[in-house]
């Protein structure tokens, strides 16, 4: 299954300090980007928002110092000691499910996983070899098509699954009944699709869905004539500042201003 999904984690004040960058095809099908993180000498806190993706995170300065983080349903602040430089792969929703065979559902709840808990040695170290040959970010995401495409598994979707995530995508403005009536479109009772998506995806289909909108909120405030698009999402602006608020952690207008990486001792 491939959606053409493009979550956002918000803006960095110094662009040189955030980059990120999409995969060629087919690997884009697993991954949905690469990322990286240079963080300056200083006490730093790096504010993350839900996405419904999972993220591999690697400490460039120390690389036993990397683990795998589930898709989660708030803001999550990670805090940093500078300087430091992390670089992420951020998996398509299902992607992981390329490279880790364990179910997300029975690790999700951990909140964090070492990456060798969850993949073989050989992955582990392929992607460590590729990483610390490459000098620049763009070199690292070039080195890491052939590794990452070279270890993943062609495996497929649950079809119950997937028509379930991609009508959620695609009417990602509706209220989602999981009435039997309605989850039987997709092949499923309400309690399978539950008990599916808990155990695929980390989360309640509610709950995946609110982060759908949720992104697809924040991509409508990123455009320059959003003409306040995001509320064809929500029943209201009460509604929308309120969800908003509940899974960001702060207000649109605040998270539309603030630099998603700040220094501690710093206003947002």
């Amino acid at each position: 299954m491939f959606l053409d999904y493009n979550p956002t984690q918000g803006k960095v004040a110094d662009k040189r300090a955030y980059q990120t960058r999409q995969p060629l095809p087919p690997l884009n099908r697993w991954v949905q980007s690469y990322w990286q993180l240079t963080v300056p000498k200083g006490q730093f806190q790096y504010h993350s928002v839900p996405d419904n993706c999972v993220d591999w995170i690697i400490n460039l300065d120390n690389f036993s110092d990397n683990f795998l983080v589930p898709p989660f349903l708030s803001s999550t602040v990670f805090h940093i000691d500078g300087p430091a430089s992390f670089f992420g792969i951020r998996f398509q929703i299902l992607g992981h499910k390329g490279l880790i065979s364990v179910p997300l559902g029975e690790w999700a709840e951990a909140g964090s996983v070492k990456a060798e808990d969850l993949l073989s040695a050989e992955i582990v170290y392929s992607v460590f070899e590729a990483i610390d040959k490459a000098k620049c970010f763009d070199s690292r995401c070039n080195s890491l098509f052939a590794v990452m495409l070279s270890a993943i598994r062609f495996g497929k979707d649950d079809p119950r699954l997937a028509r379930y995530i991609q009508y959620s995508y695609k009417c990602v403005s509706a209220n989602l009944s999981l009435a039997e009536s309605h989850s039987s479109e997709f092949g499923v009772s309400a309690r399978q699709l539950r008990r599916l998506t808990k155990q695929h995806l980390g989360l309640a289909p509610k709950d995946f869905g609110k982060v759908l909108r949720f992104q697809s909120a924040l991509k409508a405030m990123n455009t320059s004539h959003h003409n306040k698009a995001y509320l064809d999402n929500y029943y209201d602006q009460p509604h929308f500042v309120r969800e908003f608020k509940r899974l960001s952690g702060v207000t649109p207008t605040q998270f539309r201003k603030m630099s998603v990486l700040y220094n501690h001792y710093s206003s947002k």
